[in-house]
């Protein structure tokens, strides 16, 4: 059975708007226009983390940042935010799709997506190659302030080997044993985890410690193994845990996306392998 792991990405930035006072309900509402619902939540006074059936959600108090896997369809959660929070609420929003393995069975590809976005917001849109097989798009509306151009890391490992792959993909590892693995304990200790093993396979994470998030999430598919780490830490934070990764599943690609601060305060994206 195939199941695309490959993920979508809406984040929203609002002027003058406490997101962190809206109810569960209105984030509910958003993920299930998108074709997802939640599954369990962690906050503290910075930011609050869902954890979804596909993927998940980070909502601050100026900004959230959904992110979909699977057949979600992601610009009908964008639509629904617009239908309460108007174009002259916004300070910026972000959308992108990293290149499906399946594009024919999306619900809708980025070229429509960004059609529909651009009815009511006059957009940037993008495509992004990297180094190697990457390609992916990028619609964007709005400026960023340096306050937003924080560092963000995203790791995208395709093709996932060795004996824990294998593990992964029987659906026989418990939440315990991918912990354990992972070794999220020695890397994580100081932060606030929330994590779910699906079944019969796959997994996902949230972690936060101040206003800073990671999210990790693992499809072992055999056809489509793939793993997505998402964060805010700086690079030299999180590295230690990327080699440990990848040296625990000896992906066939494992490429990192980072979005910096370019000295004229816009939105710059670069794509390596490592």
């Amino acid at each position: 059975m195939f199941y695309e792991g490959t993920e979508k990405r809406l984040e929203i930035i609002v002027k003058q708007t406490n997101l962190l006072a809206l109810p569960q309900l209105f984030w509910q509402e958003l993920v299930t226009q998108a074709g997802a619902f939640i599954l369990s939540k962690i906050e503290n006074t910075h930011v609050c983390a869902y954890l979804l059936s596909e993927s998940s959600l980070f909502v601050w108090q100026d900004r959230f940042l959904l992110i979909t896997c699977g057949n979600t369809h992601l610009v009908k959660a964008a639509q629904f935010f617009q239908g309460h929070y108007p174009k002259e609420q916004l300070q910026a929003l972000l959308f992108q799709r990293h290149q499906a393995i399946q594009p024919a069975l999306q619900k809708s590809n980025f070229k429509q997506d960004s059609s529909q976005l651009n009815m009511s917001l006059q957009g940037i849109q993008k495509n992004w190659q990297g180094q190697g097989s990457y390609e992916g798009d990028l619609f964007f509306f709005g400026k960023l302030t340096s306050q937003h151009l924080n560092n963000k890391h995203i790791l995208m490992m395709h093709g996932l080997s060795g004996s824990f792959a294998a593990q992964l993909h029987t659906g026989k590892a418990s939440t315990k044993d991918i912990e354990s693995k992972l070794s999220l304990q020695h890397f994580f200790s100081h932060m606030l985890i929330d994590q779910f093993t699906f079944s019969p396979k796959g997994y996902s994470l949230n972690a936060i410690c101040e206003n800073n998030y990671l999210t990790i999430h693992i499809t072992p598919e055999k056809l489509s193994s793939y793993l997505s780490l998402e964060t805010s830490f700086p690079l030299a934070r999180i590295q230690p845990f990327i080699d440990h990764i990848n040296s625990l599943l000896t992906p066939l690609t494992s490429q990192l996306m980072s979005f910096t601060n370019s000295q004229n305060s816009e939105l710059k994206i670069d794509i390596k392998d490592c």
